[in-house]
């Protein structure tokens, strides 16, 4: 068996991130895939699309396949590419059109109900493409279709079920608090989500923010003999004011992180809730009391071919995690061995278990 893995791809003001497990199972959270660029003016981008080919599994019938995609909302660069990368509708229309188009089949999907505002001009072509996939496969669930439990049919929605919504929807539920290890079907013994948001209150009102009903979630990796001896965190675009309601009403053990991806981008909207001009501020996220050491949280700098380091798109919240000594320093942030890249892709990853245990942290009220 292969070790976990983590890759975090270099998609600009994005994010598009795979986790694969020991056991061959991959998960990718959020997309944000364009094409290889043409023009001479343009950069040339990394092909994602080409990447996930080369990582993904085949199914019984030899087609691309990714065991779960995680929308966390639906803004678009968190979906872009959706329709040029996955194929959408019934697997067993998958022809040989989308093999040579390299689309890949999602055998279950994952999202929140929010990617369903009655106003159709809140969403980009792309979320409108993921929400059409999602619908098809809730009319399945809904009549209780034995093809909704086949692979390329499947769904997790992250929700509530005093929603209305979710009708009929019930058995594919998982609540924000809780914890699920049922990936495509499969229980692990090696790896859970805990589920922290979205909280009812924005999944249940169109007035909320897209980006604050993110699904907010702590991967765990279990190795031999030890318990979450790997643990990543994800927040979408959340922000402050989410994630100091996630700290509210959270245990430490369920706060705590390894690898944790900036949300929005380190845009600084999860740092403060007052304006950027504010220089008087100095953020609302601080490291709360405690034995852990001071250190320092880096947004990822990954570098491409033919590109030099490319700079987090708010300078200003990468510096705010510094100044705040915000976790545990995260060992081989700086190149050192610990962090490795891969031979074959200029990204880097983590294949080879724990870094120093951090701690997610934020004001207490």
């Amino acid at each position: 068996m292969k070790d976990h893995s983590i890759t975090y791809f270099p998609v600009g003001n994005g994010d598009t991130t795979l986790i694969s497990l020991s056991d061959g199972t991959n998960i990718l959270i959020d997309c944000n895939i364009t094409r290889n660029s043409k023009n001479g003016n343009e950069k040339e981008s990394y092909s994602v699309h080409e990447h996930l080919l080369e990582e993904m599994g085949k199914d019984g019938s030899s087609n691309p396949h990714l065991d779960a995609f995680i929308l966390t909302h639906p803004d678009e660069d968190h979906c872009r590419g959706f329709s040029a990368t996955f194929y959408s509708g019934d697997p067993s229309g998958y022809g040989q059109s989308h093999r040579k188009d390299g689309l890949i089949i999602i055998d279950e999907l994952w999202f929140t109900p929010r990617i369903f505002p009655s106003n159709d001009d809140e969403l980009s072509e792309s979320a409108r493409d993921f929400r059409k996939e999602a619908e098809r496969r809730m009319k399945l669930y809904r009549a209780g279709d034995p093809k909704s439990k086949e692979p390329g049919n499947r769904l997790r929605i992250i929700g509530y079920s005093d929603n209305p919504e979710m009708k009929g929807l019930e058995s594919i539920l998982t609540v924000p608090g809780n914890a699920i290890n049922l990936i495509n079907g499969s229980l692990k013994s090696d790896f859970s989500l805990f589920i922290h948001a979205p909280f009812k209150k924005n999944t249940g009102s169109e007035e909320s923010e897209r980006n604050n009903t993110s699904v907010v979630f702590q991967a765990r990796f279990n190795m031999p003999g030890a318990e979450n001896a790997g643990l990543a965190f994800f927040g979408g675009d959340a922000d402050c004011g989410i994630f100091r309601k996630i700290v509210e009403k959270s245990k430490e053990e369920d706060l705590q992180w390894d690898l944790f991806l900036a949300p929005h981008h380190c845009s600084w909207t999860f740092f403060n809730e007052q304006s950027y001009e504010d220089d008087s501020t100095r953020g609302d996220l601080h490291r709360v009391p405690g034995d852990a050491q001071k250190g320092r949280l880096y947004c990822r700098f990954v570098q491409t071919r033919g590109q030099g380091r490319r700079e987090p798109p708010e300078l200003s919240g990468c510096k705010r995690v510094q100044e705040a000594g915000w976790g545990r320093k995260i060992p081989g942030h700086d190149g050192s061995p610990e962090r490795k890249r891969t031979s074959a892709h200029p990204l880097y990853n983590y294949p080879n278990g724990p870094a120093e245990k951090g701690q997610f942290v934020g004001e207490r009220h």
